[in-house]
């Protein structure tokens, strides 16, 4: 074979790989976030500047830590799209959960679970603001679980 006869089948080939590299990334974007830790809400678990891997989902388990929109009495908060975007927090609660102690003044004096479709996200440090402040957070507001950090605030 010639140098010629080479070159359309290495051209297809490139092509081709370039290809599945892009549809990988755009694969990877939607089923995963990377996620700066903004303050000390979640010390000793998480340190500000850790950064950390989230994966997109919808199936939730109570003590995982998660990503949420940002929130402001309950309500999703148009933070932008920083790093002061995302909320990282523990998840304390579901739907059917009775209310942690700590979050009953924030919420309905009669409410002693959480409802349908809503969480309670709370800080490791006492002085964080989450569900103590807030009450409820909807799950639709959830992005994800974290699943590992990837830098250290430290380092």
């Amino acid at each position: 074979m010639t140098d010629e006869s080479q070159f359309l089948p290495a051209v297809v080939g490139g092509l081709a790989a370039l290809l599945a590299s892009v549809a990988g990334v755009v694969v990877a974007r939607r089923r995963f976030l990377i996620v700066d830790v903004v303050g000390h809400s979640m010390v000793p678990s998480l340190a500000h500047g850790d950064r950390v891997l989230v994966r997109r989902t919808r199936r939730f388990r109570t003590g995982g830590i998660v990503v949420a929109h940002h929130q402001e009495g309950g309500r999703r908060t148009a933070a932008g799209s920083g790093p002061s975007a995302w909320l990282v927090k523990r998840l304390a609660a579901l739907p059917g959960d009775g209310i942690p102690e700590a979050v009953a003044p924030a919420v309905d004096g009669g409410v002693r679970r959480v409802p349908a479709g809503m969480a309670v996200l709370l800080g490791e440090n006492p002085g964080s603001v989450d569900s103590r402040r807030w009450g409820f957070v909807p799950l639709s507001d959830i992005e994800g679980v974290v699943v590992r950090r990837l830098r250290s605030g430290a380092g």
